[in-house]
């Protein structure tokens, strides 16, 4: 029987399953984006998490209908061996009932009750898997990556309830480079609880947002400067190419076969 409006409809992470679909997505990611690379200092920031004896908050923005794939990447590599969970609007979750083995749970986003079922699910899920990592992406719908991050109270309210909990501020930019795909780039740093008031959800929520939008800013200017050394390749990254037959042609003919601009002066004053 189908659950009525605003009933929340639970997940069951399912190891196997999850592993078998990681595998699949990695394949997809690695045919569709030239490389995934992590910002510097992101990469201790997610072993710090991963190492909380409690549960793991990830807080991500929302662009893409990638994100939730690139989400499980990050905790494949980083929380491979703990349970996870994640909100999903619950029409989607309907639509596609395989998502509830990726521990994938439906919520009603604009039921004004939905909140406190969350908030009542999650303390279940932390109860029986106290390292449990919670991925949620609370701006709650699609927003351009170039607009201020602005969050809903779900997550602050989880951290505000739950005070073991780590919680990773997660930015995630699909830019392009020199191949003709498109590239995955991440930053990852942890948000310190309030000073002042920590128990406050209202004092969570304007950590987690400024946490958010600061992280999104630091990734948008590493893109900007295109400078691969101020980030780890995660996967990819090799030479950039053109066109697999006329890659060939151009062997053939002893010319490069790859996309090179590390002759280029930055700020040089030619034509």
């Amino acid at each position: 029987m189908a659950a009525g409006r605003g009933e929340l409809i639970p997940g069951n992470d399912t190891p196997w399953f999850r592993r078998a679909f990681v595998r699949w997505t990695r394949g997809l990611v690695g045919r569709r984006f030239h490389a995934v690379r992590l910002a510097a200092g992101s990469d201790a920031a997610l072993a710090r998490a991963a190492s909380n004896d409690g549960p793991v908050l990830l807080v991500a923005n929302h662009q893409s209908w990638w994100d939730p794939l690139v989400g499980l990447l990050v905790h494949d590599r980083w929380f491979g061996d703990r349970p996870v969970a994640s909100p999903i609007d619950r029409t989607q979750l309907e639509n596609f009932r395989f998502f509830r083995r990726l521990g994938m749970f439906g919520v009603d986003p604009d039921d004004a009750t939905g909140l406190r079922a969350f908030a009542r699910h999650v303390d279940g899920l932390f109860a029986r898997a106290p390292r449990t990592v919670l991925m949620v992406t609370p701006q709650g719908k699609f927003v351009d990556v170039r607009a201020a991050v602005e969050v809903r109270p779900g997550a602050a309210m989880v951290a505000a309830r739950h005070p073991r909990l780590r919680v990773v501020a997660m930015s995630i930019e699909y830019a392009f480079w020199v191949d003709q795909r498109p590239e995955v780039f991440l930053r990852a740093e942890c948000v310190e609880a309030p000073a002042a008031d920590a128990g406050s959800a209202n004092a969570w929520q304007d950590a987690i947002a400024r946490a958010m939008n600061a992280n999104a800013a630091a990734l948008a200017e590493g893109v900007m400067s295109r400078e691969a050394g101020r980030f780890t390749t995660v996967t990819g990254g090799g030479a950039a190419r053109i066109h697999p037959a006329y890659d060939a042609f151009l062997r053939v003919t002893g010319r490069r076969t790859s996309i090179d601009t590390s002759h280029r002066v930055a700020g040089g004053g030619g034509a």
